[in-house]
């Protein structure tokens, strides 16, 4: 007798139940599932739940448990699917790059209003990972010219991929160096989200964090080293009147003013919290003879 076929649905649930066993929050794992269902099947969300009554389609394993055996290690989802969503963009993701975070689009939304009335500004984005900051200025500021630079070559390879995919590969350079080094300037608008977790900090990092590259996550004892570098590289290229925004750690603020406040050439215009009402972006002017527009300080 052919046995009973197995509704997608229960499918799906077994699925989920099998995340939730190995720890992953039940909401969590039912994004996780869902996600992994519609990237395998090809399908989209409505098509997803058309189809939770009908027989769980036979394309749908071994991968999805081959997925979920990796979910289980701890593999970010994103490094599982190959993609990750950011500013409504699909962007390629690879163990190469960190993954993409949803605070990190304060530094798109201010760099956008800081130079969205230049005529053809330049930028530059240090330690462009995935490319995230560099291909989506690109993207949203037609006449803008991006430099992206990376330490890691493949890194860069997907910020190329990225910049290719979404179209906008003519008008980015991709600069293998350390912060501006070799990458030319002065520039309109410097972007960094580098790294600024403290070496110490590993161990307390979850299992999900610590499958990311060690280069793009630890800014040395103090987590500062590379903020450190990044505010230098915006002192000698970043034009007078430009600006830097920089996204930094949990309980780094303090330590931003301060090293803003060190440099004389520099001006912290003000601070952005995230979502969850943590200090997170630091937005910065170097100090002369600004092009328009001016910021609309939010104070500081």
């Amino acid at each position: 007798m052919t046995p009973d076929p197995i509704f997608l649905a229960e499918h799906l649930a077994r699925a989920r139940a099998r995340l939730a066993a190995a720890g992953i929050q039940p909401d969590e794992a039912a994004v996780d599932v869902d996600l992994y269902a519609r990237t395998i099947l090809g399908w989209d969300k409505a098509t997803l739940l058309a189809n939770l009554r009908a027989a769980a389609p036979a394309t749908l394993e071994p991968r999805l448990s081959e997925w979920l055996a990796r979910r289980e290690r701890r593999e970010p989802t994103a490094y599982i699917v190959g993609t990750r969503e950011f500013w409504g963009r699909e962007f390629i993701v690879t163990p190469a790059v960190l993954v993409p975070r949803p605070e990190t689009e304060f530094i798109v939304e201010e760099a956008i209003r800081l130079i969205r009335s230049l005529p053809a500004p330049r930028i530059a984005d240090i330690g462009t990972g995935s490319g995230i900051l560099a291909v989506t200025l690109a993207a949203e500021i037609a006449s803008a010219t991006v430099v992206a630079t990376d330490l890691s070559g493949d890194a860069l390879d997907v910020a190329r991929r990225n910049a290719q995919r979404l179209g906008v590969e003519n008008r980015l350079t991709f600069v293998q160096t350390s912060y501006l080094d070799d990458a030319g300037g002065p520039f309109d608008l410097v972007v960094a989200n580098p790294p600024y977790v403290r070496d110490g900090d590993k161990r307390a990092l979850s299992r999900d964090v610590r499958h990311e590259p060690d280069v793009a996550l630890f800014g040395g004892p103090d987590g500062l080293r590379d903020v450190e570098g990044a505010l230098d590289a915006a002192v000698a290229r970043v034009r007078a009147g430009g600006w830097f925004v920089m996204e930094f750690g949990y309980g780094q603020e303090e330590d931003v003013r301060r090293l803003v406040a060190a440099r004389t050439a520099l001006r912290l215009d003000h601070i952005r919290d995230d979502l969850q009402g943590i200090a997170r972006t630091a937005v910065i002017q170097k100090r002369g003879n600004a092009r328009q527009p001016i910021s609309n300080s939010q104070g500081d």
